[in-house]
C-alpha cells in the first residue's frame, strides 16, 4: 500500500527547482520558485525586517540594492503613498529597528518628485522621533542631494516645533551619531527660535560643542 501511495503522491509533486504548471511563479534567491510579491508588500517586507545580515541565501549588500531599487520604484508609481506606508510601520512600532524606515524616507526625500520630496520632509518628526534618529537621516541623506531649502526647513522644524523640555533632553541625551552633532545639525538648518527659551538652548548646545 505504502507503494502505491508513493506512486501516486510523486506522480503529483513538483519540485522545487521547477515552477509549478500553470501558476505565475518566478525564481528565488534559494534557486527554486515561489509566488512573486509585489512592490508594495516588498516595501513593507524591508521596512519590518530590513537587510541586516542578510539570509541565508543573499548577501546583505545583494539585498540593499534589490530593496533600494524596490524603494525607488514605489516612490517612482506613487510617492505619497511609499511615504505613507514608511510613516505607518515605523510609527505604529511593528520593526524591530527604524533604520529601514529612515532610509527609505532619506531616499523618497532626495529622488522623489517635488510633492513627494515635501511630503517626506514634513514627514521626517514622525519618522525620526530622537536625536539618533535625525542623525542617521542626515547622513544618509548626504549623498543624494544637498541641504537646500526645503531639507533646511524640515530640519529647522524639527528642533523648533518640540517644546523647550523635551527639546533640552534630545539635545543632553542624543548627542552625536554617524559623525554628526546638534551642532551641525542646528548650523546647516539654521532654525529660527520659537521663543527666547529656545534660543537660548540652541546657543548653549552650540557653544557646549564648540568647547569640546
Amino acid at each position: 500500500m505504502k507503494k502505491y501511495l508513493k506512486n501516486i503522491v510523486n506522480k503529483h509533486q513538483t519540485p522545487q527547482t521547477q515552477p509549478i504548471r500553470d501558476k505565475n511563479m518566478v525564481a528565488n534567491s534559494a534557486g527554486g520558485y515561489s509566488f512573486p510579491v509585489d512592490q508594495w508588500e516588498r516595501l513593507k517586507r524591508f521596512l519590518v525586517l530590513g537587510s541586516e545580515g542578510g539570509s541565508y541565501y543573499a548577501s546583505q549588500q545583494t539585498l540593499t540594492v534589490e530593496n533600494a531599487k524596490n524603494v525607488l520604484d514605489c516612490v517612482q508609481a506613487d510617492g505619497k503613498q511609499t511615504v505613507a506606508i514608511i510613516v505607518e510601520i515605523s510609527d505604529s512600532g511593528r520593526a524591530p529597528k527604524n533604520d529601514p524606515a529612515i532610509f527609505a524616507l532619506a531616499l523618497a526625500a532626495s529622488l522623489g518628485d517635488d510633492a513627494t520630496r515635501k511630503y517626506a520632509l514634513d514627514s521626517l518628526p514622525k519618522v525620526c522621533r530622537i536625536g539618533t534618529h535625525l542623525f542617521t537621516f542626515v547622513e544618509y541623506i548626504k549623498g543624494m542631494r544637498g541641504w537646500g531649502r526645503g531639507l533646511r526647513r524640515a530640519v529647522g522644524a524639527w528642533y523648533a516645533n518640540m517644546d523647550n523640555r523635551r527639546i533640552a533632553y534630545q539635545l543632553v541625551k542624543y548627542r552625536q551619531r554617524n559623525g554628526w552633532t546638534h551642532t551641525d545639525t542646528l548650523r546647516k538648518a539654521h532654525p529660527t527660535p520659537l521663543n527666547e527659551t529656545q534660543g537660548a538652548i540652541f546657543k548653549w548646545v552650540t557653544k557646549r560643542d564648540e568647547a569640546t
